[in-house]
């Protein structure tokens, strides 16, 4: 449904029901062992059994990115030698969905250049300890709910707050698509309602890539007229 209310914004925006989406955290992690299959990491995030996330693995200025699904988690704790601090951590195991192609390639290339000497047979096959400094991340994901949407941004309801002008790369759901965009957050007001708070957050669009921009014009389309 289109706002009715008169505004001077750019560009038309529709109020929508059912349309939801992932806010797309990076946090940092220490891989223990890798193969083409899966890896085993180290973490101070706690991972969803059976869910999936997105891991980069930035490798002489190239970033591959490998979607993997965690099948099993134990809690660890670390100890900081300095302090004698004490913190909780996660080792996780995680299943590698889409390593096919070209993306199976470089990532046999990465475990070839910076494998470590020590090597752990497992039944489907062998894991290699990671010997590098390479940064390896991974994007967590949180859920928001769409209440306004244009060609230019959103007006979401989430459980979290986000930074006010903090950029955020984000899943937005459409008609079976998932669009990849960047995002700068305009403004973030939280809302009470018994006891209950959330967030009503505005994003501004950054950057898409022309075919998501494109799948996000056709179903602004099918709004028009609603």
């Amino acid at each position: 449904m289109r706002e009715k209310k008169n505004d001077k914004r750019k560009n038309k925006r529709y109020a929508v029901e059912g349309v939801s989406g992932n806010v797309l955290y990076t946090s940092d992690l220490e891989v223990l062992n890798l193969s083409i299959d899966g890896a085993a990491i180290e973490t101070s995030k706690r991972l969803e059994l059976n869910r999936s996330y997105t891991f980069k693995i930035n490798h002489r200025g190239s970033c591959l990115n490998l979607r993997g699904r965690v099948v099993w988690a134990t809690l660890v704790s670390k100890v900081n030698n300095a302090t004698g601090t004490i913190t909780p951590g996660y080792r996780v195991g995680i299943r590698f969905t889409d390593t096919l192609s070209e993306k199976a390639t470089a990532l046999s290339r990465f475990i070839k250049e910076n494998k470590a000497k020590s090597l752990e047979k497992r039944l489907g096959g062998v894991r290699f300890k990671i010997a590098t400094g390479e940064k390896v991340q991974m994007d967590l994901q949180h859920e928001y709910k769409v209440k306004k949407i244009s060609l230019s941004g959103m007006l979401v309801k989430t459980a979290f707050p986000l930074e006010l002008n903090s950029r955020n790369n984000i899943e937005l759901f459409l008609n079976g698509y998932v669009l990849l965009i960047n995002i700068r957050v305009a403004h973030c007001r939280d809302i009470t309602t018994d006891g209950i708070t959330k967030y009503d957050i505005g994003i501004e669009f950054i950057e898409m890539s022309g075919q998501d921009e494109k799948i996000l014009q056709k179903f602004l389309v099918t709004l028009e007229d609603v």
